[in-house]
């Protein structure tokens, strides 16, 4: 005897397709709790993961040329700390001179505070041969102007020749007579100081404005592709709750059926 089956097929496959996306919606939630992201695959959204490839693209780099910046800034200090310390060993000098040029002290006396002077230009010469940063010097012209890359754009650190603007202090004489003497050397030497102290100060409140709005801009950008990455917690527990209810239902349902199914079946048998 042929015993014809009236299982509806296309109820059985309808219920299977229903859970088969039951359970693609408690993977995404459960993947989204597990790794704080709403988007984890392009499929879950391609046009905010390409968005968020670029912000994160753009914050890296910002990033990089914050470090650039912080370089700089750390090279333009030592800079000017090594220039505040040639004009301090410059104010030495100075003493020396102006009591050199009182007509009472003697041919000897004088002779004291020219060596005093000459220690203080090694002195000078010391400072400017030592002020280095990642073994590049700073101050004695061989540096040429030093490129910062910030990220978006690039500022420099102009050239300081502190060696070359020193170098008429190593003729600098105070030994003779008191009239003779001449300070031309010695305000040049203060003038210069004065003019590279000025262009380094502006340049390192210029890095230091860089900096702020390199990590102002990282920070709204994070933020941004927070917003567009992140998981909202409670709504992902929600969807997961709901489809873990929903799909006990659909189990149930497919039971039904197939309980529905045997015994058809078995009253088909019995007859």
């Amino acid at each position: 005897m042929r015993v014809q089956s009236t299982l509806n097929s296309y109820q059985f496959k309808n219920t299977a397709n229903q859970m088969k996306e039951t359970q693609k919606q408690q993977d995404k939630s459960s993947k989204e709790l597990s790794t704080g992201k709403k988007v984890n695959t392009a499929g879950d959204d391609a046009a905010a993961m390409a968005i968020t490839q670029q912000i994160m693209k753009e914050a890296k780099s910002l990033s990089a040329g914050s470090n650039n910046i912080s370089y700089g800034i750390d090279a333009a200090n030592i800079a000017d700390s090594a220039l505040a310390n040639i004009n301090d060993s410059l104010g030495d000098i100075e003493q020396n001179t102006v009591r050199a040029m009182n007509g009472l002290y003697s041919e000897s006396d004088r002779a004291i505070l020219q060596e005093a002077n000459e220690q203080s230009v090694a002195t000078i010469n010391q400072t400017i041969s030592q002020a280095s940063y990642n073994e590049m010097n700073l101050l004695d012209g061989t540096a040429g102007d030093i490129n910062i890359n910030t990220g978006t754009s690039s500022m420099s650190i102009t050239e300081t020749d502190a060696k070359a603007a020193m170098a008429d202090l190593e003729n600098f004489d105070v030994s003779a007579s008191a009239d003779s003497i001449s300070t031309e050397a010695l305000d040049g030497a203060y003038s210069s100081v004065s003019d590279m102290r000025s262009q380094i100060g502006a340049q390192t409140n210029g890095l230091s404005a860089a900096y702020n709005v390199n990590n102002s801009t990282e920070e709204n950008l994070t933020a941004a592709q927070a917003r567009k990455e992140d998981a909202e917690f409670e709504k992902s527990v929600s969807e997961y709750k709901n489809s873990a209810v929903v799909k006990e239902a659909q189990n149930q349902m497919l039971k039904n059926q197939m309980d529905s199914q045997e015994n058809m079946v078995n009253k088909l048998f019995q007859q």
